[in-house]
């Protein structure tokens, strides 16, 4: 006969083992008591849901060892060079940064942001949508001389990402190093249909990222690298929230594309885009810090214009800080307004309270967000959110249809932040992500038009029509907020 006495007490021994690693990692008490509950109310599968999907760490000592020699070896390369490059690769041009409107802005975001620092003479230009993205990307593939580095997370199958994996083995058989880094999870497909062959073959060098390794002990299923980079030459990059695939441009969608934005960097913050992909390409590959961080991957970048850039990389190797940090730094800096865009809503308390604050103190703030999700329980989750904020002063509006997937920010018109990250827990604490802050008037404006441009074409929610819904809607949004630290 089974001994059910067993099963009972590894239930007991898993469950005190996973509560010791809760109580130690979970700094933020309601995801601490969410799966306390899960892991003790559902024998075996509540661990097994931890062990797949609430583990929010990458392995901490290698990880962490590896990274910092990174760091120590990059900062001291850019150091030694930085008299003969004439520029100041670590802080930019001093006087130009405190001289900027936004240098309050800079200072409440830079502790977030280390290694990288705020680099003076960029040139910053809005992409929106594919269809400007895409050309723009595959010209500057077609110049490159020496090397081309890409991350995604999305690399799909269809005419997009054909033509950019043809481009990419023409440039390889012509002698141009070109590396592809994808996330597993969200290139599922690609992965593993062979797409990616024809590639290898002609010498690209396709790599993909995912944390969940059973054979290496590894269950973490929901760590995604969400990073979109290219950078070409080390001279030009890429950054923002478009993946590679139809869906995004109007020549091959089904249906009306999906609205994001991009931004194509030139001058020296693309140094530090360069540097952010070859740290995650070395973990991802493990090849040699040294082989990585030669100078033809940085080369000699003259000023560009006139932008500021600083990057902000997020992920859980920082351990809570990053992109969640910057996010509260600019907002509460904010003196006149705030105008976010994002796709997803459902931030930590931390940063609702902070644009509850703002409105209060008679700050602007102004929140798009589509008018139906793609993922409808993280929709819901926002809703709950809104009786608070909109009596707070805050304006909400619900873009209509194409789903906007885009993620922006404006501080009093002299400040805009773009990237990867949404306003979720997933984008704050799970992701690996990438955003850009910029200080640039024109590129400011040009991305201040557009968030007019979505406000046009949405629809405002208003406190006293939002307070009538249904009560079943608001038990719906209320029972899918409880969950607000998965999601």
């Amino acid at each position: 006969m089974f001994d059910f006495t067993i099963i009972g007490l590894g239930y007991v021994a898993l469950g005190i083992v996973l509560t010791l690693d809760i109580l130690l990692t979970k700094h933020r008490p309601v995801s601490a008591v969410l799966w306390l509950a899960v892991v003790w109310a559902f024998p075996y599968g509540g661990a097994l849901a931890y062990l797949s999907v609430g583990i929010d760490r990458v392995r901490r000592g290698a990880a962490e060892r590896d990274a910092a020699k990174l760091m120590v070896a990059q900062h001291a390369r850019l150091h030694a060079t930085s008299d003969e490059h004439g520029i100041d690769y670590q802080r930019g041009d001093r006087a130009v940064v405190h001289a900027h409107p936004a240098r309050h802005i800079f200072r409440a975001t830079d502790p977030a942001v280390q290694p990288f620092r705020i680099s003076a003479g960029n040139a910053a230009e809005l992409l929106v949508d594919g269809d400007k993205f895409y050309p723009a990307l595959f010209a500057a593939i077609k110049t490159a001389r020496s090397s081309i580095h890409l991350q995604t997370f999305i690399l799909a199958r269809g005419q997009v990402g054909s033509e950019l994996m043809k481009l990419l083995i023409g440039r390889a058989r012509e002698g141009v190093e070109c590396r592809v880094l994808y996330d597993r999870f969200g290139s599922m497909l690609s992965h593993f249909t062979g797409f990616f062959d024809e590639a290898k073959e002609a010498g690209v060098q396709v790599r993909s990222i995912s944390q969940a390794n059973p054979l290496k002990g590894r269950f973490q299923i929901n760590l995604r690298n969400h990073r979109k980079i290219v950078v070409i030459d080390g001279k030009q990059s890429f950054v923002g929230g478009i993946n590679i695939q139809d869906k995004n441009t109007s020549r091959h969608a089904d249906e009306t594309p999906i609205r994001d934005y991009h931004v194509r960097i030139e001058g020296p913050a693309v140094s530090d885009l360069q540097f952010q992909f070859v740290e995650d390409w070395h973990f991802a590959t493990r090849e040699s810090p040294d082989r990585l961080l030669d100078v033809r991957y940085f080369p000699r970048v003259q000023p560009a214009g006139d932008a500021l850039v600083q990057v902000v990389p997020g992920g859980p190797e920082l351990r809570g800080r990053g992109l969640a940090d910057a996010f509260f730094g600019a907002i509460v800096a904010a003196t006149r307004f705030i105008d976010i865009v994002t796709p997803y809503f459902v931030p930590d308390e931390t940063i609702v309270q902070a644009i509850r604050h703002a409105a209060i103190k008679g700050i602007q703030v102004r929140i798009v967000v589509p008018r139906k999700s793609n993922h409808w329980y993280t929709g819901q989750a926002a809703r709950s959110l809104y009786t608070p904020l909109l009596k707070a002063g805050v304006r909400i509006f619900e873009r209509k249809p194409p789903f906007m997937h885009a993620k922006a920010m404006i501080i009093d018109g002299v400040y805009a932040m773009v990237g990867s990250a949404n306003l979720d827990q997933r984008s704050l604490h799970l992701n690996f992500e990438l955003n850009v802050e910029v200080a640039d008037d024109p590129f400011v404006r040009r991305l201040g038009d557009q968030i007019e441009a979505e406000i046009a074409n949405s629809i405002e929610v208003i406190l006293s029509v939002h307070q009538r819904r249904p009560i079943v809607r608001r038990l719906t949004e209320n029972f899918c907020y409880l969950f607000q630290p998965m999601l």
